[in-house]
Formats: structure tokens, C-alpha cells, sequence
């Protein structure tokens, strides 16, 4: 039997953070987003080498940042965030309270947008942005084009 050439289970690309204390981020993703741990590999001194985690239909890998030639670097090593990671759910204000009540920072509260979704904006503690949404409205492109140059406009 062949080998796929993408594992069952996975997309294309997958998002993969560095994150200082990533056990830490993967127990936050947990309480936060549901996320369900799917794999780990800690290194001898505890750190996790490699982990993925799965969100909803989607992965994500994380691993704490290394010293190897060509790592990974922490993203609170960044002065801004470098990461956004958008984040589709059934019921975004209810995701969106329960990631703020497991330590993320509200940035932009939760409402509906002119491109037909409704959406809002948390930093995690860990320095990646997390754009939570909920799809509400089919808007075309053209509607969006003109909703957005209304927008702009004022």
C-alpha cells in the first residue's frame, strides 16, 4: 500500500508556531478553543520538541523554540505579533468569551463585518492574534467592494 503524500488527516499547510513554554500554549488552545491534542515529543529537559493539535477540522504544530540553525524563534520574542491564526466556529461569541476567560487579551470585540461574518480579535498569552469568526451572511464580492468602499469613504 502507497504512502499519501499528505497524512490522513491533514491540509496542504498547517500553521507552525515557536512558542517559549509551549506546554503552556498547547493547555491554553485547550481551554480556549477546544483543541485536542493529537501528538507530542518532549526533549529530555521537558520542552516539547514537536506537538500538533487539532482545532475544529484544522491542525496546528507548535514546538518551543530551538537553537538549531534555521528553528523556530518564539513569537514573544517579536515586538508585535507575527502570527494570525482566523478561526471559523459555530458560535463566535461564545468561543470568543471563553478564550478571553482562559487568559486571552480582547482586541477587538465581537461583531458582525461587511464581508458577511461576524468576528472578533484576541491576542493569546503567548503573542499570536487569533481572528475568532462565525460566517452569517453570503455577500458577494462585488457587495463586499461596495461595502468596503462605503466604509472607507467614512
Amino acid at each position: 500500500m502507497a504512502v499519501k503524500p499528505i497524512p490522513e488527516g491533514q491540509h496542504s499547510i498547517t500553521p507552525y508556531l515557536g512558542i517559549k513554554d509551549a506546554g503552556k500554549a498547547i493547555d491554553f488552545y485547550k481551554a480556549a478553543f477546544g483543541a485536542v491534542e493529537m501528538f507530542r515529543l518532549e526533549s529530555p529537559d521537558g520542552r516539547i520538541g514537536h506537538a500538533e493539535l487539532k482545532i475544529g477540522n484544522s491542525s496546528i504544530m507548535l514546538a518551543d523554540p530551538c537553537d538549531m540553525e534555521g528553528g523556530l524563534v518564539s513569537s514573544q520574542s517579536l515586538n508585535a505579533a507575527a502570527i494570525g491564526l482566523h478561526l471559523y466556529v459555530e458560535d463566535v461569541d461564545a468561543v470568543y468569551a471563553q478564550a478571553i476567560k482562559a487568559g486571552g487579551t480582547p482586541l477587538r470585540a465581537v461583531e458582525n463585518q461587511f464581508y458577511g461574518d461576524r468576528s472578533g480579535t484576541l491576542k493569546d498569552p503567548f503573542g499570536n492574534l487569533w481572528f475568532v469568526s462565525s460566517h452569517v451572511e453570503d455577500v458577494s464580492v462585488e457587495e463586499i467592494r461596495a461595502r468596503a468602499a462605503k466604509m472607507f469613504a467614512s
